[in-house]
């Protein structure tokens, strides 16, 4: 059964974390498992990988696992008797500490930095926006609210100033152990949350490089809107995006999120960065059979926009049928591929990566694409060494099936991120004797080709001295 264009990325929780749960998801078609780390403990990593990739083996397949850490979640502290229920209209005081309520005055804990940060007439959203708070006036002693929605609100609920600017860390000391940690355990990509700018990119990426002797994917979530005014800066600064709608929706609202997914896939495109597609895509598939039609089409759309990949969170995670939803995913992906909407390489609405005369690699790969347009050609194999060929490949959109060759494991499992890639295993052997040989026989054996069909080969040239992405070949199989 011919793969999707676009990865599905299943996050693995207590429904799916038992070994037989992840070789199902696996079947059902995740390319890629994602492990929350605000509910995974940095010794618990090392043994999920390994399960994860023991489910792969098994199905003969290889799948990328990434680890996304939980960044400074703000989040109220302990209310008197576990909850309260906030009627419409209710005056509610935050301060820093819990403490009887006065003249039907609810009192609420915050931290400091939403005390500090609020103003009157700006919006305090508790719950993930369910209950919403508008500060009528501060003082000394805490900010005074009413609430223009009502619901409960329950200890340690996390709370959201709207628009308001964080200071301090983005990654605190458990991002940075859980970070250690997975890439001890060998995930391929790590995400980061609430990021605001390229240098909290940077300063993860040093860290690592310092202590470790490889570094993953990083993914940057788009979440803050320090992060939406600096996209192209942050994205000069990491290997991919998220679209991570559910903290977008609460610092803009929900009605500007369509708009700002496209933004930042069309962005991400421009740079030739892999994009995530995040949150609440099937999310009534937690418990139903069934997707809405809203839910179907909101998937859709992530295509036609250009995602890399569509992520599924608590459907998978804690859900009542995961593998069912996975399956159900793939069903919805392969209509929208197929759709006239979906773009290719030609497609003039399709944002392609920028030419760069002072990269020839980029070059090489967009005159591949166009050969293998013109010459309709079955597939385009790309060779590399570090994956960055094959991702800036992905970015062009080609309609003939990719095929990434390299002899380190690590590479392709990272590429299983990228749109339309499908890594092949380049064995030490063959990158040694007759390459072209080899992978045709890998192809023509695993019936990808036929004879008589014409392939696209890119590759780095033996004597360029810069070992990039230079040569370009139409072979006939």
């Amino acid at each position: 059964m011919p793969h999707t264009r676009v990865k599905i990325v299943a996050t693995v929780g207590p429904a799916s974390r038992p070994p037989a749960r992840l070789r199902e998801l696996i079947a059902a078609g995740a390319d890629v498992l994602r492990v929350n780390g605000a509910h995974a403990p940095p010794d618990s990593l090392a043994a999920f990988v390994a399960d994860a990739r023991r489910a792969a083996r098994g199905l003969r397949r290889e799948i990328a696992v990434l680890l996304d850490l939980p960044g400074v979640k703000v989040r109220i502290g302990r209310v008197p008797g576990g909850s309260v229920e906030l009627l419409r209209g209710d005056p509610v005081r935050l301060a820093r500490s819990a403490a009887r309520g006065t003249n039907g005055v609810v009192v609420l804990p915050a931290p400091r930095s939403v005390l500090v940060a609020a103003r009157p007439g700006g919006e305090v959203l508790l719950a993930d926006g369910n209950v919403v708070l508008e500060v009528v006036s501060r003082s000394r002693t805490g900010v005074m609210c009413r609430a223009t929605t009502g619901g409960v609100v329950r200890d340690r609920t996390g709370i959201h100033l709207r628009g308001a600017r964080h200071r301090g860390p983005v990654l605190l000391a458990l991002d940075h152990r859980l970070a250690l940690a997975g890439v001890a355990a060998g995930v391929d990509a790590i995400a980061i949350s609430f990021v605001r700018g390229p240098e909290d990119v940077r300063g993860l990426r040093r860290r690592l490089e310092a202590r470790a002797s490889r570094v993953p994917l990083l993914v940057a979530k788009i979440e803050r809107r320090e992060a939406v005014e600096r996209l192209d800066e942050v994205l000069g600064a990491v290997d991919g995006v998220m679209v991570a709608r559910g903290d977008l929706g609460l610092e803009y609202g929900p009605e500007e999120v369509p708009g700002l997914q496209k933004r930042i896939l069309e962005t991400a495109s421009r740079h030739g960065r892999l994009a995530i597609t995040a949150t609440q895509m099937l999310e009534t598939m937690t418990t139903a059979v069934r997707p809405t039609r809203a839910e179907a089409s909101d998937v859709a759309n992530a295509v036609f926009d250009g995602t890399d990949a569509v992520m599924l969170s608590g459907e998978t995670a804690v859900g009542a049928h995961p593998a069912h939803v996975v399956a159900t995913m793939d069903r919805i992906l392969r209509a929208a591929e197929q759709d006239p909407h979906c773009p290719y390489a030609g497609d003039p609405s399709h944002p392609c990566p920028a030419a760069d005369p002072a990269r020839p690699d980029r070059l090489v790969v967009r005159a591949a694409v166009r050969l293998a347009q013109d010459a309709r050609a079955a597939a385009v194999v790309v060779f590399t060494r570090g994956g960055q060929s094959a991702r800036r490949m992905a970015k062009e959109r080609p309609r003939a099936p990719i095929y990434a060759f390299a002899h380190e494991v690590d590479v392709l499992r990272g590429l299983q991120l990228s749109w339309g890639v499908r890594p092949r295993l380049l064995t030490e052997q063959a990158a040694r004797g007759r390459i072209v040989a080899a992978v045709r026989a890998s192809l023509r054996r695993d019936g990808l080709l036929k004879p008589g069909e014409r392939v696209v080969l890119v590759m780095g040239a033996k004597d360029d001295p810069t070992g990039t992405t230079t040569l370009i070949r139409l072979l006939t199989v």
